[in-house]
C-alpha cells in the first residue's frame, strides 16, 4: 500500500511539474506556433477578367498574385485582336474574332508582363500589362 501511495505521489509531482513548465514557456499565449498569431490559410487563386473592347484592354493594367489567372474576353468589337506578351511569354493568336471569345493564362512567375495586340499596337496603342506580385516593377511607359 505504501508503494502505491509513493507512485501516486510521484505521478502527481510529475504532472504538476509538467504543467508548470508548459504554462511558463512562450510568454504570452497567442495560440500559434512560436507564441505569435495563427497563420492565415493560403489565399485561393483568383480569375481576373480584362475586357477586349474596340481598340483597348479594360482595365489596361492589373496587379495580381502568383497563381492567379487572367481571362481576356472580347466584347463589342468587329475587329480581330490578339493578346501577345512583348517578351514572348504568351500569345493568344487571333482568337478574338467574335463577341465572347476569350483567352486565359495562369501566372505563376513574379514579374511584369507588358502585352499588346499584334494588329493594333502601332496604330491604336492597344497595349496593357499584368504585374504579378505587388513588388514587381511597374509596367513600361504606355503599358500602365
Amino acid at each position: 500500500m505504501a508503494r502505491i501511495r509513493t507512485l501516486a505521489f510521484l505521478l502527481l509531482a510529475l504532472t504538476a511539474t509538467a504543467s508548470l513548465a508548459v504554462n511558463s514557456c512562450g510568454g504570452g499565449g497567442g495560440g500559434g506556433y512560436g507564441g505569435g498569431s495563427p497563420t492565415e490559410p493560403p489565399r485561393p487563386a483568383q480569375v481576373i477578367t480584362v475586357q477586349v473592347k474596340d481598340f483597348s484592354y479594360e482595365p489596361k493594367s492589373i496587379t495580381i498574385e502568383p497563381g492567379d489567372t487572367v481571362r481576356w474576353v472580347l466584347s463589342g468589337s468587329d475587329h480581330t485582336h490578339t493578346v501577345t506578351a512583348l517578351n514572348g511569354a504568351f500569345d493568344s493568336g487571333a482568337v478574338f474574332t467574335g463577341s465572347g471569345a476569350m483567352f486565359e493564362r495562369r501566372f505563376d512567375t513574379v514579374g511584369t508582363f507588358d502585352y499588346s495586340c499584334k494588329s493594333h499596337k502601332l496604330c491604336c496603342q492597344m497595349q496593357g500589362s499584368v504585374r504579378v506580385g505587388s513588388n514587381s516593377p511597374p509596367p513600361s511607359p504606355g503599358y500602365e
